[in-house]
């Protein structure tokens, strides 16, 4: 069955085509990392292939067959060492280890329960080498993100609307995308900065770094969003 990020296709750049700010934070990791660099959710490419481009190589894995083709049209010009994996995070296959493991874009948030949290923490601990660090980021809305946007088309970029139908209780999201040419809908769950920590912990992860944005700024109670840093223990 085809994903949201099938549907979307091509049409997936230009929806996130502002989305900037999270490419440097992501390069710059791996660049001091020396690499090997494992990204999971690689999308089409749009850290990746900046990441390869720095001299570091990547190997991104994906579930959509859809964005791995994106992400090998973005690469192929360049002839940079990035290889494409088709598989779920949730069951990685035996790829090697890596300095860095990545996981961009909140892509975290398509995992709906703390058993399949901490599954995909544990894997990706166990392919990081000794002292090896994991990174990602996430959202956590609070009450007004969700009463200025529920249910409401709003427009994301040019030709491009999105609607959020959020049930704060159960931290589920149901995110729909609209395009000239199609319509996607995705369903996000998401936790709290306490509840992360904790399962970085319970994953076997120490030395935790939590930032309120990819310049590193203090991570503030009631922030939205939270980027994350934490090393393999053992």
């Amino acid at each position: 069955m085809s994903s949201a990020y099938d549907r979307l296709g091509p049409a997936y750049d230009a929806w996130c085509r502002s989305v900037l700010e999270d490419i440097p934070f992501y390069v710059d990791l791996a660049v001091r990392s020396g690499g090997p660099v494992l990204e999971l959710g690689v999308g089409s490419g749009r850290v990746a292939v900046p990441t390869a481009l720095a001299g570091v190589t990547v190997v991104g894995v994906d579930t959509s067959p859809a964005m791995l083709e994106l992400a090998r049209r973005r690469a192929a010009p360049h002839h940079v060492d990035l290889a494409l994996v088709e598989a779920d995070m949730r069951a990685l296959p035996d790829l090697g280890t890596f300095a860095l493991v990545t996981i961009p874009f909140r892509a975290l948030l398509h995992l709906s329960s703390d058993e399949e949290r901490l599954g995909v923490l544990t894997a990706a601990r166990e392919r990081l080498e000794p002292g090896g660090t994991l990174a990602f980021d996430v959202f956590h809305p609070d009450a007004r993100d969700i009463a200025e946007t529920h249910d409401r088309w709003l427009v994301r970029e040019p030709g491009i609307r999105e609607r959020a139908r959020w049930d704060a209780a159960a931290r589920e999201l149901e995110l729909a995308v609209r395009t000239e040419a199609s319509e996607a809908a995705m369903r996000l769950w998401w936790l709290e900065p306490d509840d992360w920590r904790r399962l970085l912990g319970e994953a076997g992860f120490g030395d935790v770094e939590a930032y309120g944005w990819f310049d590193r700024s203090p991570l503030e109670p009631g922030g939205a969003d939270s980027v994350w840093v934490a090393r393999r223990v053992g």
